[in-house]
């Protein structure tokens, strides 16, 4: 079991080393991928539900009192908002983007999705992922609103990561209102740094990292897509319980929509553990 110490995040105040450098740029998921991690079968949501038998896997924070996150869709319709905070380089981050594709590909489509890997430099260095960075995402149910903070690109003066998506002033609200010590012990972001990654589900649930990056270790993007259809597979189990977790807690924001999904059986056990049940 690994300690709970693990999945403690990271709090980023950057002051990189000159030791640290560039990763690879972005390169294009390829249509196998992209579909294994978007289209992991009902049956193996069902089958794993909220356990796994390798790490343990933490589910979101519950927020109350506050009022709905909401965004603006493309037709100019209000909808449920998920906003997610990461950075390129950062492994937790890396860990974290396995789970939030599955979640979200329950209500929606994306496009555009480009692979990525964590800092070599780092801990849990070159964690295989992807990038959210012009990510395209279309749902009836939700707006996701994503930004790569930091690129994986270091600085020309060799402090620190290239700036790549800064938060807009409402995007930023969120993450000095939520992403603290008060729903996130041990969180100091509130110093000065930034804690990623940061999960914000319609300020009703709020997220961080799901399971430690370390079950990644020395596997190849490929090797996990491709064994997302087993619910025995230790992996598996720890990205599809974490889904199912984002699954409960996004539903709590869409009004339970789409009923398909909410009321699937591995999304009712999350949803019970969450307290947001029906």
């Amino acid at each position: 079991m690994v300690a709970i110490v693990v999945l403690v995040l990271v709090i980023v105040n950057i002051n990189t080393s000159s030791s640290n450098s560039s990763g690879p740029p972005p390169t294009p998921t390829s249509p196998t991928v992209a579909r294994e991690v978007t289209h992991i079968p009902a049956s193996v949501y069902d089958q794993v539900g909220v356990d796994s038998t390798l790490t343990q896997v933490t589910p979101p924070v519950a927020v109350s009192g506050q009022p709905l996150l909401e965004f603006t869709a493309t037709n100019g319709k209000k909808l449920p908002g998920v906003y997610y905070f990461g950075a390129e380089w950062c492994p937790y981050c890396a860990a974290e983007r396995w789970v939030l594709l599955a979640a979200l590909s329950r209500f929606g489509t994306f496009s555009g999705l480009h692979n990525m890997q964590s800092s070599s430099t780092d801990v849990f260095p070159n964690t295989q992922t992807f990038t959210f960075f012009h990510v395209k995402f279309k749902s009836p149910y939700l707006v996701f609103k994503p930004d790569e903070y930091y690129s994986n690109k270091v600085a020309s003066s060799g402090a620190g990561y290239v700036v790549e998506q800064p938060p807009t002033r409402a995007e930023q609200r969120l993450i000095t209102t939520y992403d603290t010590s008060k729903y996130f012990p041990g969180n100091q972001s509130s110093s000065g740094g930034y804690a990623f990654p940061f999960i914000d589900i319609g300020n009703k649930f709020l997220s961080e990292t799901n399971y430690s990056p370390s079950i990644l270790a020395g596997l190849s993007r490929d090797e996990i897509a491709a064994h997302l259809n087993d619910p025995k597979n230790p992996v598996t189990q720890a990205i599809v319980a974490s889904a199912n977790y984002l699954t409960a807690a996004i539903c709590s924001a869409t009004g339970q929509q789409p009923s398909s999904v909410c009321t699937s059986k591995g999304v009712l056990a999350a949803a019970k553990v969450l307290g947001a049940s029906k």
